[in-house]
């Protein structure tokens, strides 16, 4: 196998769409990474999954944070207020003073052994595994977009990669199928990563900027970033080398 960078970052989002956490290691699995994705919050009234990407009310949930206590414990800090359990009464009256229309936090059913609930949020999209994504990407996607600020937080990866030198363009778009090894993990490329319209939208730092998307869907065929679907458990670490089997 052949190096092809290193292990920069690595991000959890405890809740879908909500902003997550940087992670030094973290344990992993062929589900993907340990605590990722566990709760959604829901539109009480539809019971519908928020969804930024296509409805203007959800955008502000970037704003919002997550992360995962030293219990495990997952909390939420809504913008001016303190961080509080998923359990905790007073989050939703936070959430939906935030988002101006009623809004719960609901576990995935396959959260459902830890927390309990009946009622679930369901899923939008099947869940993929393990989200790669290389500086190599970012940069070709900035020199297409000088004036743009495509900044890795706007694509939500749980692997930041440095790519090697000589690595550029969408480079992990050409390992689709193609064995990896992350750190002490094997695995497989499995899938591109299509892009949508949460790339775009503004958050803390970065204004909205919809010509990323169309440079990602004009040069990537709608591409940035790859699935890896780990073949065992391991933990996963920032500074562990990423090879690629020729």
């Amino acid at each position: 196998m052949r190096s092809v960078g290193v292990i920069r970052e690595l991000w959890r989002y405890p809740v879908s769409s909500l902003t997550g956490e940087m992670v030094d290691a973290v344990k992993v699995s062929g589900d993907g990474m340990d605590g990722d994705r566990r709760y959604a919050l829901v539109d009480v009234s539809t019971g519908v999954v928020a969804h930024p990407e296509r409805d203007k009310r959800w955008q502000k949930s970037v704003y919002v944070r997550s992360r995962t206590a030293t219990d495990g414990t997952v909390e939420i800090q809504v913008p001016g207020h303190q961080w509080l359990p998923v359990d905790e009464p007073q989050l939703a009256g936070g959430l939906t003073a935030f988002f101006e229309f009623d809004v719960a936090v609901r576990p995935y059913e396959r959260s459902a052994h830890e927390s309990g609930e009946t009622t679930f949020a369901v899923d939008r999209y099947e869940v993929s595994p393990l989200h790669l994504l290389t500086s190599a990407s970012v940069d070709h996607l900035q020199s297409l977009h000088p004036a743009g600020s495509p900044d890795r937080r706007r694509f939500r990866p749980n692997i930041f990669m440095e790519a090697k030198a000589g690595i550029s363009g969408f480079a992990e778009l050409s390992w689709i199928g193609a064995p990896i090894q992350l750190g002490e993990i094997t695995g497989k490329v499995i899938a591109p990563t299509k892009r949508c319209g949460f790339t775009i939208i503004a958050q803390e730092g970065l204004e909205s900027d919809p010509e990323i998307l169309r440079n990602v869907m004009k040069f990537g065929n709608r591409n940035m970033g790859v699935y890896c679907r780990p073949s065992q458990e391991g933990l996963l670490r920032v500074g562990d080398v990423v090879s690629l089997s020729d």
